[in-house]
């Protein structure tokens, strides 16, 4: 599992919001919303919870990861309605979705350290 490539896919989540509003071009909130997904929501709720299941480390990845997709959701909604001020601004450092694209990294770093560790 590389956890480094998942953080990288899901700051592209957040480049290609960012793109959207610029082009000012409809999104697909429901897709974005759903932890379930991409291939870090597949592994999480999958193989993930077989292996590391009440994992602290896990545990706190699976929360970063499904706040960071509702956040996503939100910011595309916004889009979607036309809302380009606030979603201008929800993308914008200190902002809900930008705290959860940042607890979803530090979990994925955490994640990766216990893993690394039971390995090892």
């Amino acid at each position: 599992m590389d956890f480094q490539e998942h953080a990288h896919h899901h700051h592209h989540i957040r480049e290609a919001l960012a793109a959207a509003l610029n082009e000012r071009r409809p999104v697909d909130p429901a897709a974005l919303r759903s932890d379930r997904h991409c291939p870090l929501g597949y592994w999480i709720h999958g193989e993930g919870a077989r292996r590391w299941a009440g994992n602290h480390a896990f545990l706190g990845l699976l929360e970063s990861h499904r706040a960071f997709h509702q956040q996503a959701g939100l910011v595309a909604d916004q889009i979607n309605r036309g809302q380009w001020t606030e979603a201008r601004r929800s993308l914008r450092q200190g902002s809900p979705f930008v705290l959860a694209v940042a607890d979803l990294a530090a979990a994925l770093r955490r994640m990766r350290a216990t893993a690394g560790s039971v390995a090892a």
